[in-house]
């Protein structure tokens, strides 16, 4: 029984989530320059510190979102007309968006603009190069950044079923480049191909997505998962 209000939570989790970013556009950004700053967290081999650093700093500007948001629908329902008290409620929550932006803004400046960054980008090998888990979460991320936008903007609205792209399907074929990539045994490309091709399968017979929405995510994961793993693999990883 726990498991289950534990299931529950998440979707209402999920469904507050998804609120958020088909009504405000400005969310949308934050999570789309949240996979940039990622992304070129990657490129400049940021440090495992800094890493976390940059997490905590995008993490705590969403979440500065959804709280101001959760505070302006109650003082809407609350207070539908005017009242002096009521804006001071929804000044109080943009100022804590506005703290969390700045936060955010010289976390960000801290991480690239120093001179380890500046000289990596001059010279390719200067830092040790990104642990595939660091290349992992930068592609994750923007898997899901791309998933999660493509839908929203396509007018779907449930993240799991259905849509332009099929979810299930991108993550399973990003999972196959990625062993592509680290591992050397053709048997286990094949095996994890066969894998994601079956994930791709099963969301077509549950009649969740069509064969034209599994090979867009499948696309998806692919383009974006080979372009990561082949520009950085450039850089020296492996």
């Amino acid at each position: 029984m726990r498991s289950r209000h534990l299931l529950d939570s998440f979707r209402h989790a999920v469904d507050g989530l998804v609120y958020v970013l088909h009504r405000h556009r400005h969310m949308r950004y934050h999570f789309l320059l949240g996979a940039v700053v990622l992304l070129l967290s990657a490129v400049v081999r940021a440090s495992r510190t800094e890493i976390v650093l940059l997490c905590l700093a995008i993490a705590g500007l969403i979440i500065a979102e959804l709280v101001n948001t959760a505070i302006e629908t109650i003082v809407d329902i609350v207070s539908p007309q005017y009242h002096p008290m009521a804006k001071v409620a929804k000044d109080i929550g943009g100022a804590a968006v506005l703290v969390a932006s700045v936060a955010a803004v010289l976390t960000v400046i801290g991480v690239f603009v120093t001179a380890r960054s500046i000289s990596t980008v001059a010279e390719a090998q200067s830092r040790p190069a990104p642990h595939v888990l660091h290349l992992v979460l930068v592609g994750l991320t923007s898997i899901i950044v791309a998933i999660l936008l493509a839908k929203l903007w396509s007018g779907h609205w449930n993240l799991t079923k259905g849509g332009l792209v099929s979810a299930h399907s991108a993550l399973a074929f990003f999972c196959f480049i990625t062993v592509v990539f680290i591992a050397a045994d053709p048997i286990v490309w094949v095996l994890a191909f066969v894998l994601a091709v079956l994930v791709a399968q099963s969301r077509v017979e549950a009649g969740i997505h069509n064969i034209r929405e599994v090979m867009i995510g499948a696309v998806v994961a692919l383009t974006l998962g080979g372009l990561l793993f082949t520009v950085l693999r450039m850089r020296g990883v492996g």
